[in-house]
């Protein structure tokens, strides 16, 4: 019988062990993807501004976000 109340202290023991450290784990995940999304928004933004740009230059003829100054430009044929 003392073996029983001794094994079964145990194992309850165990289960408050292991659930705080389930729990602890479940904390620290949520912690870091938050981290992670609050760290990448930034980055996405700005990675979307300079699509924007570069698509929006492409429109008017300018290549990858650069702009054509007049040396460039072909000669007139006149």
């Amino acid at each position: 019988m003392v073996t029983a109340a001794v094994l079964s202290a145990s194992d309850v023991t165990f289960g408050v062990v292991f659930g705080v450290f389930v729990a602890a784990l479940g904390v620290l995940a949520v912690v870091a993807i938050r981290w992670g999304v609050r760290r990448d928004r930034p980055g996405r933004e700005a990675w979307r501004q300079r699509r924007l740009e570069a698509a929006s230059s492409s429109v008017t003829g300018a290549h990858l976000g650069g702009s054509v100054s007049p040396s460039d430009a072909p000669p007139d044929d006149q």
